[in-house]
């Protein structure tokens, strides 16, 4: 199964922050029990069922094509990204993807492995080498860095290298690194570019000008 790679110095630039996006509070996942009208009901590992509303603007993907809500049937599993109710179990959909086994295979590894070699989320407080982040589970981590630490921030144009001083409390991130001592360790730290206009949506309205990217899982999870 693969993991999450420790990434060093030196080594090649490549993600982008869909893993948090699936990973991250406005997104639920599971296998299709059954479709109703534009209604997909899905059922979590956990057991939790959860009514995925889609409209016209809802874009579902499926072998990275684009295909219908037609062409998703009970016992598929999918990603639904958009306007979650955790109260009501409802996702507003802006983006529905179909899961291959493989790819379903690997969103569970990368949730076995989030807060133990990755992390990410809000940067809640800053206090020396140590930056405080609240996950989008709600659970706040702690995320060291040292001399070895790279730092990038993403943005709409691409990334770029920047220094520790320029992450700020309320920057999103997502990190790489191994548990220490019972505390997360760096060794790449990743800020996200401003949360595009429209993600909060719900799947009825039209994101907004350069929306999120579509989430596509891949061989490497931190792509």
């Amino acid at each position: 199964m693969p993991q999450p790679p420790q990434q060093g110095q030196g080594q090649g630039r490549r993600g982008g922050g869909g893993g948090m996006f699936m990973m991250g509070a406005n997104s639920a996942h599971g296998t299709v029990t059954a479709i109703s009208g534009n209604d997909i009901t899905i059922q979590d590992e956990q057991g939790q069922v959860y009514k995925v509303e889609t409209g016209p603007n809802t874009r579902i993907r499926k072998d990275r094509e684009e295909v219908k809500l037609s062409d998703i049937h009970p016992g598929d599993v999918v990603v639904a990204v958009g306007n979650l109710d955790d109260q009501a179990k409802t996702v507003g959909a802006m983006f529905v993807m179909v899961l291959d086994p493989q790819q379903a295979a690997r969103m569970e590894q990368m949730r076995a492995d989030f807060g133990k070699t990755w992390t990410a989320g809000q940067v809640t407080a800053k206090q020396g080498l140590i930056l405080t982040v609240e996950r989008p589970d709600k659970v706040t981590q702690t995320v060291t860095v040292d001399e070895n630490t790279e730092f990038r921030k993403r943005g709409p144009d691409g990334e770029e290298d920047i220094a520790f001083p320029e992450i700020k409390v309320g920057d999103r991130i997502m990190a790489r690194g191994s548990l220490q001592n019972g505390g997360f360790v760096a060794t790449t730290v990743d800020v996200m570019g401003p949360r595009p206009r429209g993600e909060r949506r719900s799947g009825g309205q039209q994101p907004g000008p350069g929306g999120p990217p579509t989430p596509q899982p891949q061989t490497n999870p931190q792509n």
